[in-house]
């Protein structure tokens, strides 16, 4: 759950992030030039920080260097709705293509995300309708070649657990379509946010480990399905690593490595 003091604390903030959001979205709707794309990314990546913050989220940061500066699909397991968030939080404009996100339709539409999500890239899935889906693989395609970094949960819900569902194999024909690399990303922790049955209180150390990007030489001619069980495999591994571990000491270490990093730049 977030920290009441800090949403107290800077309530006038608050208030300003979701009024701007919603005029952004109106401006957006009636036309999509009127606010750039690269201010809406910038904007939209700051008031992430400060979410996390709102929810005493850590990020502990494992083999960023990974991402990779080109359109790819990213792939990651599904805890908590804060999940996306986290992913845009890292990524680097100046470095990686700009995130886009596969999310179900109903976000479209849901008070808390909609003015959000409407600033940036996010295709909307019916996950009832196949011939919808098509459609969705073929824009998501498209974004790759823009580039894009598309982000999607194949999942398709959330765990709350650290355990993972069923991958949805479809999601990897969009890698195939777009020959395309996948990038596997672990999360781990993230279901302690956002879950009512989770009574954490104070800082939640959550890792992220970006594994190396694989290859579509590699892929383009295996079924969905095995494509799907290597990279589950891959993403539970990181799951395995850093899911026992002392988070806090973790965290201070990842901390020290980015000042020794500062100093040397």
């Amino acid at each position: 759950m977030p920290n009441i003091w800090k949403i107290i604390l800077t309530f006038p903030r608050f208030l300003r992030m979701l009024t701007k959001s919603k005029s952004m979205a109106r401006k957006i709707k009636r036309d999509p030039n009127i606010v750039s794309e690269e201010y809406r990314y910038h904007w939209l990546q700051k008031r992430t920080k400060y979410m996390l913050w709102i929810f005493d989220i850590k990020l502990i940061v494992h083999n960023e260097e990974n991402w990779i500066d080109k359109g790819c699909l990213m792939v990651a397991n599904h805890q908590s709705n804060i999940d996306p968030a986290i992913i845009f939080r890292l990524n680097d404009f100046n470095k990686t293509a700009p995130c886009a996100f596969i999310a179900k339709k109903e976000l479209a539409t849901d008070k808390r995300f909609k003015n959000f999500v409407a600033l940036i890239d996010v295709l909307f899935l019916d996950r009832k309708n196949p011939r919808q889906a098509i459609e969705v693989i073929n824009e998501a395609n498209e974004l790759i070649r823009v580039p894009r970094t598309m982000v999607v949960f194949p999942e398709g819900t959330r765990s709350h657990q650290q355990a993972m569902g069923e991958f949805q194999a479809g999601s990897f024909k969009i890698a195939q379509k777009a020959h395309a690399p996948i990038i596997p990303v672990s999360l781990v922790n993230s279901y302690q946010v956002l879950n009512k049955k989770v009574k954490q209180k104070g800082k939640k150390y959550i890792h992220v480990v970006f594994h190396k990007p694989i290859k579509p030489d590699t892929f383009m001619t295996k079924p969905t399905d095995l494509i799907s069980n290597n990279v589950k495999q891959i993403i539970q591994k990181g799951i395995d690593q850093y899911k026992d571990v002392d988070h806090k000491k973790a965290y201070e270490k990842y901390r020290a490595e980015l000042k020794q990093k500062a100093k040397n730049a």
